[in-house]
């Protein structure tokens, strides 16, 4: 039917979308007169002077009641769903359209209401800091409890070992030292490490991070309590933080890897490298894995154990690698 119009072309026609003439029916019903209702609907062939002057009227700047206006002056309106009038909205349980006054009443208490939100949420985000704050400084109060605690023992230890001065004789010659006294030594945590073929050792740390062997060696130092009690991060793709839910300590990433590994006879151990510390795994078929730890804060100021890097066989890897392996450690958390 080429002297009908449907929602495509009359969009065509005045080059917009057809959502906009869809606008246009919802606007003014009475001046866009249907000439069949079947699929696509189809408008009398006057909708596209009717549309077009609806799109310059909007062009203008001018409001839907002055288009009206103008649409009357120039078209016939025909009975439509509201008698050719724009639809307006009504109050609810009333008839007829809003009054300016309760619009000014409605738009004023709207206000209220946006303002008051921007209060409470202005509210929430101060509470969020203080107790971000409040967290921060309870952490570093534990990590200062910590290091007096082994600084402490090591204070203990040195005067316990250290010799007595020897008394004068009456005459002012010194007698004979006192037997020596067997100093109280400090608390030993024993760690058993499987190795490669079953090999079996056993380890003892004491509060000064040094261990030695059972059998007299040599053993590589550990982190201590406080760095092993801090919650473990990795950067993201855009170089932010992203932890474990519920704030994983490096001591729990750690055991987790250490109960996979010990059951497929791997072998673990830390060794410090600068400013990093360094968590090997000696796998039997010979690949070895550094997994690179360091101390570091955030932008809020908390204090975490940044996970950097991964090196396999002496090679680093990619950051992608890291990730997924963070995020396969994570999820068995």
């Amino acid at each position: 039917m080429s002297d009908t119009f449907t929602h495509k072309s009359l969009a065509e026609l005045c080059e917009v979308s057809e959502t906009t003439i869809k606008s246009y029916r919802r606007k003014f019903p009475g001046f866009i007169p249907v000439a069949t209702r079947g699929k696509p609907i189809r408008f009398r062939r006057e909708a596209g002077d009717v549309c077009l002057r609806i799109r310059d009227c909007f062009n203008k700047g001018m409001s839907v009641g002055e288009t009206h206006k103008v649409l009357k002056e120039h078209f016939k309106e025909y009975g439509g769903a509201n008698g050719g009038r724009p639809a307006q909205p009504r109050p609810a349980g009333g008839v007829g359209v809003f009054s300016p006054e309760y619009m000014e009443k409605f738009f004023h208490t709207a206000g209220q209401m946006m303002q008051g939100m921007a209060s409470l949420a202005t509210a929430q985000a101060k509470a969020d800091r203080r107790l971000q704050k409040l967290e921060t400084a309870i952490e570093r109060l534990m990590e200062i409890e910590t290091a007096n605690r082994e600084h402490f023992s090591e204070i203990l230890v040195s005067l316990a070992q250290a010799p007595a001065a020897a008394p004068t004789s009456p005459q002012g010659t010194a007698s004979e030292p006192p037997e020596p006294e067997t100093a109280r030594q400090p608390r030993r945590k024993v760690v058993t490490v499987r190795g490669k073929e079953g090999e079996v050792k056993s380890y003892s740390f004491d509060s000064a991070e040094k261990a030695e062997c059972r059998d007299g060696e040599d053993c590589p130092e550990r982190p201590s309590d406080a760095f092993l009690g801090t919650p473990v991060v990795i950067h993201n793709d855009k170089g932010e933080f992203l932890g474990v839910p519920g704030r994983l300590p490096l001591k729990g990433f750690v055991e987790i890897i250490e109960k996979r590994s010990h059951e497929a006879g791997v072998s673990t151990f830390w060794s410090r490298r600068d400013k990093a510390w360094v968590y090997t795994l000696d796998a039997p078929d010979g690949d070895c894995h550094e997994l690179h730890f360091s101390s570091t804060t955030t932008p809020r100021g908390n204090l975490v154990v940044l996970f950097s890097k991964v090196d396999v066989n002496g090679e680093p890897t990619s950051q992608a690698f890291l990730q997924a392996f963070f995020k396969q450690v994570k999820d068995g958390a």
